[in-house]
């Protein structure tokens, strides 16, 4: 298997020498989405319901969370062009919410204890 190595890596060298490598597009890593479009947010600190519902007003991005004891959880205040990811994740920051599930239209949310 060595042997093998060391006889494959001359030509490979030689080839790259004749014909240089071209840059090849990197893949994204998930499907871009409605949760990936920009958008200005100017929103104080409040409870996370109504930041949730502010962040994904009539876009299609939906932020879902099952544990009704969340709504009162005091988020921080997102302030910026962001993407709807990024202004969930500044809100969340500081607090025991985390995004737990992501597509490219929907964020899950829920609440993950102290260690």
């Amino acid at each position: 298997m060595v042997l093998a190595y060391v006889l494959a890596a001359p030509s490979a060298a030689s080839a790259s020498a004749q014909h240089p490598a071209q840059p090849r597009p990197v893949k994204a890593r998930i499907q871009l989405g409605r949760c990936d479009k920009q958008v200005t947010y100017n929103l104080p600190a409040q409870r996370f319901d109504e930041t949730a519902r502010a962040i994904a007003h009539a876009t299609g991005c939906f932020i879902r969370y099952t544990d009704q004891s969340l709504v009162n959880v005091p988020v921080q205040a997102v302030r910026g062009r962001l993407t709807r990811r990024q202004a969930l994740r500044v809100a969340l920051r500081g607090t025991s919410l985390r995004v737990v599930r992501e597509t490219p239209n929907l964020m899950e949310v829920m609440r993950i204890p102290a260690r």
